[in-house]
């Protein structure tokens, strides 16, 4: 079955290999599996960009603070 999302996304030369890898993957697997697999994944990683990002944020002001 054919499906035009995954079909573009596969196609798309500006798409990640290492997302176009896990989509294959996924494609092999249970979709309800996969699909509740790759919310668990988003939201991990959507935690640890925040933590990046915060502790980036932190140093930032840190350095402003010193320079003040």
């Amino acid at each position: 079955m054919s499906n035009p999302k995954i079909d573009n996304i596969l196609a798309d030369p500006g798409a990640s290999n290492w997302l176009k890898d896990a989509l294959r993957s996924a494609l092999t697997r249970d979709p309800v599996d996969a699909a509740n697999d790759a919310s668990t994944l988003k939201n991990v990683l959507e935690d640890r960009c925040d933590e990046v990002v915060d502790a980036a944020w932190d140093e930032h002001c840190s350095r402003l603070a010193g320079v003040a």
